[in-house]
């Protein structure tokens, strides 16, 4: 098994919705633990699960619409995702995390111990750099997922 990887997801192009690049990025100039990965995915789509391939755990970083105040981020495991997809038909090129899970529980896909680290996004519109309630955030999103792969 390979070590645990952090992936950051999200659309740099995208004001807010690049968060998780943005994380990834930060966290990739930080002192890890030696079983740690750090990867900007950007929009990886079904291309997730290929990521995810024989990971002990994969901590997944992207914007999220939680009804929150900006900049507000949220810790998930697993069990508190509900994976169920969209109701839309499914494109292989435009696939997002929900639907790719769906996709590997339908397949019988084995997946990784996983957690989601949710930020809510205050635009998501075609903008570069975050904005300025996210940007601030950063930091403390940096400072929780490195406790959360230190174990402490």
């Amino acid at each position: 098994m390979k070590p645990t990887l952090v992936l950051g997801l999200g659309n740099l192009l995208q004001c807010d919705d690049g968060v998780g690049c943005r994380v990834a990025q930060a966290l990739e100039q930080r002192v890890l633990p030696t079983d740690v990965e750090v990867l900007d995915a950007g929009t990886p789509g079904i291309g997730l699960l290929n990521l995810m391939q024989d990971r002990q755990r994969v901590i997944i970083i992207d914007a999220a619409e939680m009804g929150l105040q900006p900049g507000e981020f949220k810790r998930f495991g697993a069990e508190d995702v509900q994976l169920t997809g969209s109701k839309e038909r499914i494109s292989l090129h435009r696939t997002g995390i929900v639907d790719t899970l769906a996709l590997a529980q339908q397949l019988k896909i084995e997946l990784p111990k996983l957690v989601f680290f949710g930020i809510q996004p205050e635009k998501i519109d075609w903008q570069d750099g975050l904005s300025p309630q996210v940007q601030a955030t950063v930091p403390r999103i940096v400072e929780s997922i490195l406790k959360e792969v230190s174990g402490t």
